[in-house]
């Protein structure tokens, strides 16, 4: 279709600059040379009335006039009929072609200026277009560089998760830091730092960032030594101050600058809160497996670590023992001076029990007012002995419970024990069953004494 437009364009364009050019000259010829040849006065009142009618009419319909005019000149100068019939019909042949080449030319004309227009609004179109895959790139390339920025920061939370409990945590921090950031030198700062750039972005509460070194007068030149820019993050966790993170360049190719500080805000915040998220989890593992009124093991905690031990005891044929421990008459505690004077006599109670096992003993509390301790690695005897020394304890103790805010009670208790020795128990329950027989041979006995499973 663009090919067959160019064609007829191409043709109007010769017709136009040859063609039609070539006929006009050859009518203006033959009109000089019967003008010449019959001098008579029609033919330059007919040429004033062309050139007249040119200038006002343009070339085409001037030369229609011209085509008009030289037959009109041969029906003065010869009489032949034939000869003045053939000419009119040339002449009306070529004004018909005239009108046609200027019709189409107008056509041409028209088409060639909607063609403009087209081509500027195309142009204007790929303009719009252009701008827009430009700006589609740049997004693109944003995203990405998110995308990496986010992986980055997701291998560093994982890596910070997985050495969160190693010793070299502080090196591990330092590595993360110089990675992300890519340039400069990074220290991890604790609370003692004597830094005085740590210490001022610290009691200022805010990042320092120091583009230029020679061109800030807050230290002093010894301060800043060979530094060329220096960047200071702080590290809070709940609003308590944890630490610093700090950097330096020495090269002017290095410096810091707002957006290397966006950066290491980011990467403080993610460390501050992957440090109190593993934080929380300890006090959550903590809470699972710690009774939340004396701060002993749980019954559940302590079934978990029996099922351990007693299968290492059997494999590894070393003693374990377990011990049942029940205070006396703790229900006349409750009514006669109420569930708080109750709860505090078994936090006083659980104090002193810590203080009187091992650090490798699993105490745990069993019950509302029972005791259990796992005690490993030693004989019946020896822990028969550890026991009594515990319930005397216990029994020559004077405690002072709270009545209400204003008053207190000074009162005295007593605790029975059953106690029981791995021997060929078949499971665990078995083996807690046993230790519970023996306190209720101790209770039933007289209570206030350790009795042992025989």
């Amino acid at each position: 279709m663009i090919s067959q437009k160019n064609n007829k364009n191409f043709l109007i364009d010769i017709t136009r600059s040859l063609i039609v050019p070539l006929i006009a000259a050859s009518c203006f010829i033959i009109w000089v040379f019967y003008l010449f040849k019959y001098p008579i006065i029609t033919f330059p009142v007919i040429f004033v009335i062309f050139t007249f009618v040119y200038v006002l009419s343009g070339y085409v319909y001037g030369i229609v006039l011209l085509t008009f005019a030289i037959p009109v000149a041969f029906f003065v100068i010869t009489p032949d009929t034939t000869d003045n019939l053939l000419l009119i019909c040339e002449t009306v042949w070529l004004i018909f072609v005239f009108l046609r080449l200027e019709h189409y030319r107008g056509l041409w004309v028209s088409s060639k200026i909607k063609l403009n227009v087209e081509n500027e609004i195309l142009d204007r179109d790929i303009t719009l277009i252009q701008s827009a895959i430009i700006e589609n790139e740049n997004i693109s390339k944003a995203t990405k560089q998110k995308i990496q920025t986010f992986q980055k920061l997701e291998n560093i939370i994982k890596t910070l998760e997985e050495n969160m409990n190693s010793t070299n945590f502080t090196e591990v921090i330092e590595e993360i830091t110089q990675d992300f950031m890519g340039k400069g030198k990074f220290t991890i700062k604790r609370q003692s730092s004597k830094d005085i750039f740590v210490n001022y972005a610290r009691f200022n509460k805010s990042p320092l960032l120091i583009s230029n070194t020679k061109e800030d007068n807050r230290f002093s030149n010894e301060d800043y030594k060979d530094y060329t820019s220096v960047i200071v993050m702080p590290i809070e966790l709940e609003n308590n101050y944890w630490g610093s993170i700090k950097g330096y360049t020495k090269t002017q190719k290095e410096t810091f600058n707002d957006y290397d500080l966006r950066q290491l805000s980011i990467l403080a915040n993610i460390l501050g809160l992957t440090i109190n998220n593993s934080a929380l989890l300890k006090q959550i593992e903590t809470l699972a497996i710690t009774d939340g009124l004396t701060g002993l093991y749980t019954k559940t905690y302590f079934i978990e670590r029996l099922e351990e031990e007693f299968e290492r005891a059997k494999i590894s044929n070393f003693p374990i023992s377990i011990a049942i421990i029940d205070i006396d008459y703790f229900k006349l505690v409750n009514d006669t001076y109420g569930h708080l004077a109750g709860d505090n006599f078994l936090k006083q109670l659980a104090n002193i029990l810590k203080k009187r096992f091992r650090g490798i003993d699993i105490l745990a509390r069993y019950g509302g007012e029972e005791f259990v301790v796992l005690m490993l690695h030693t004989k019946k005897e020896e822990c028969f002995a550890i026991l009594e020394e515990v319930r005397m304890g216990i029994e020559n103790k004077t405690f002072v419970i709270p009545i209400d805010f204003y008053t207190s009670k000074k009162i005295k208790k007593t605790i029975s024990i059953g106690l029981t020795t791995l021997t060929d128990e078949k499971d665990i329950y078995e083996f807690i069953k046993r230790a519970d027989d023996a306190l209720y041979n101790a209770k039933n006995s007289g209570r206030n004494k350790t009795a042992m499973y025989n």
